[in-house]
């Protein structure tokens, strides 16, 4: 209700014509992001991503506005807001942005748009106001969304099937035959466990339904005694946690450090979002942990780690500081995890180009007579949002990199990273043992090698798939869905779909709905067909007909014509041979 009161007031804002703060509007063109770069209640702890997300949009900027040149005076300028990774602070950070831009009088392209947030609970929240101010919202990878709004872009295309390939490539090396699973309660881990299962097409195979992690960590407990419980229970091979941020694994590390020599199965646990530092981890030879971290290729971290904030970088240090004064020069204190970058670090910096490359070309269509100053022109100011848009969804630019030149665009292909970390018993630390990248291509470091896992089940591995889809179709009803967040993957071709009772919507009933429909269609078609067909018949016979009326009308005319020129031939022959007879007579 706060959202729609606030778009309301702010509707009434643009209405006015006077601005209260208005700069020079010739050099001068505005990028919001949107970065998580802090968390807590009260926002103060300083988060390492937020600090990579801002350095690769620093990084982008220095880039584009050095090839602005030719346009005068023209920056482009970053507007940093911090959601402090919440959604509701997210959503008060970007009417803060809104506010800023109506009091400078920035608008649509010079406001160029929102890069982030990339979390789908903070997007779906932020989205209902940029959505009805016509703002772009630019993201790193795809998501699944209910609509696909006109506003909203993606740089990389959807990860789900690549993150699922490359945890169905470290389970198949460490001859895995089934596992139990454990995901962060949120539709981008559900979905990537599906997509898994999909994959493994029953060779590797969850072993019942999913547990998922709290939100709160009082839900911890009852989520460890659940692991145990499975392992009691049931024969498996390893134990597999899919989180997407690093805050829903720490409690239960914190568990499993406390807990560690109950735990007899190994772990693989895959990390979306970067954050976490090795040091969260259980310390135990008895504990064989392999954290599978997504991540950004090697070759460009240097050249984003020299745009890392100085004051966010040493406000993160000061937080560390305590627990490394502690370590009194244990291994554990060298993290090399902390040096691995975000996955959406390179997505980002291209999207700056993009955006970039796009005021170029609206400046160069609408600014082309502008002889006199190069730069913004009034014919730019008025340009539509749904024009702007319209014209950064065509996009694309080729960029330099350390494999060379590069076409990039929306919707494009980014290689796939992921490290792989094992805890190693000699020096007693996590090493970088192997990397994963495009899913299926593994990399050993040398003279490293995958222990495998001791199979002690030997059933059916089929049955595990069977049974876990059966249970989460049962289950399915159960999870509560994310307000119009994503779309379900349901059929939903038909609109009378939409209308049906849920409780209606099963296979078999879905089913003859959609025959009905057909049917319907291919009737409904075939009697459009009928009528088009009848009418044209009629024009061609109608038209026929009237050809025939008139062509007889034409034959009586000439008849009638021909018959009054023998009648009068007839006539002035007789007369001729009466005036013959009586010139004779008179002679």
């Amino acid at each position: 209700m706060i959202i729609w009161w606030f778009v309301f007031l702010l509707n009434k804002v643009i209405a006015l014509p006077v601005c209260t703060n208005q700069p020079n509007i010739k050099d001068y063109a505005v990028l919001s992001a949107l970065l998580p770069l802090h968390s807590g209640d009260d926002c103060s702890e300083t988060q390492i991503r937020g600090i990579q997300l801002l350095a690769a949009l620093e990084y982008g900027l220095n880039k584009v506005n050095a090839d602005l040149s030719q346009y005068g005076d023209l920056k482009i300028s970053l507007q940093i807001l911090d959601t402090c990774s919440n959604s509701n602070r997210a959503v008060k950070a970007t009417m803060k942005g809104l506010v800023s831009a109506e009091q400078t009088c920035i608008k649509s392209p010079l406001f160029l748009g929102y890069i982030g947030p990339d979390d789908l609970e903070s997007f779906v929240n932020v989205h209902k106001i940029t959505f009805l101010l016509n703002k772009t919202h630019v993201l790193p990878y795809k998501i699944d969304l209910k609509e696909k709004p006109a506003n909203v872009f993606f740089v990389g295309t959807d990860q789900t099937g690549i993150r699922a390939k490359a945890i169905h490539t470290m389970l198949s090396n460490l001859g895995w035959e089934n596992y139990v699973p454990v995901v962060e309660n949120s539709i981008q881990t559900t979905n990537l466990l599906d997509t898994l299962v999909d994959l493994s097409d029953g060779h590797v195979c969850p072993v019942g339904k999913p547990i998922m992690l709290p939100k709160s960590e009082n839900g911890y407990n009852t989520v460890y005694k659940e692991i145990v419980e499975s392992q009691v229970h049931t024969s498996i091979d390893g134990i597999l946690i899919i989180v997407e941020k690093p805050e829903a694994l720490k409690p239960l590390l914190k568990i499993l450090s406390n807990t560690a020599n109950y735990q007899r199965s190994p772990l693989v646990i895959y990390i979306i979002s970067v954050g976490l530092k090795l040091w969260d981890f259980p310390r135990s030879d008895s504990l064989k942990i392999i954290v599978m971290q997504e991540a950004t290729e090697f070759i460009v971290k240097n050249d984003i780690k020299q745009y890392f904030n100085d004051s966010l970088l040493i406000s993160y240090h000061e937080q560390t500081r305590t627990y490394k004064r502690s370590c009194n020069n244990n291994p554990m204190c060298l993290d090399s995890l902390e040096e691995e970058l975000d996955s959406t670090v390179i997505p980002i910096t291209y999207a700056v180009h993009l955006f970039a490359n796009a005021l170029k070309m609206s400046i160069d269509q609408k600014c082309k007579y502008n002889l006199d100053s190069p730069g913004i022109c009034r014919n730019l100011q008025s340009m539509p949002p749904m024009e702007w848009a319209s014209l950064l969804r065509t996009q694309s630019t080729i960029m330099n990199g350390p494999e060379g030149p590069k076409r990039v665009r929306f919707q494009m292909e980014i290689p796939h990273h992921v490290s792989v970390y094992m805890w190693n018993t000699v020096p007693r630390q996590f090493d970088l043992i192997a990397t994963i990248t495009n899913g299926d291509k593994l990399s050993f470091m040398k003279n490293v090698f995958l222990p495998s896992s001791i199979r002690s089940n030997k059933s059916d591995r089929s049955a595990f798939c069977r049974s876990y889809k059966t249970k989460q179709t049962k289950t399915a009803a159960t999870v509560p869905p994310i307000e119009d967040a994503t779309a379900a993957k349901e059929d939903d071709w038909s609109p009378i779909w939409q209308f049906l009772p849920s409780g209606e919507k099963n296979h078999k009933t879905k089913s003859t709905y959609q025959g009905i429909v057909v049917m319907l269609c291919i009737g409904f078609g075939f009697l459009i067909f009928m009528i088009v067909s009848m009418r044209i018949l009629y024009n061609v016979f109608k038209f026929k007909q009237g050809n025939d009326e008139s062509s007889s009308k034409r034959r009586k005319k000439a008849e009638k014509a021909n018959k009054a020129k023998r009648t009068g031939s007839t006539t002035s022959r007789r007369l001729s041979r009466v005036s013959s007879i009586i010139s004779t007579r008179s002679r």
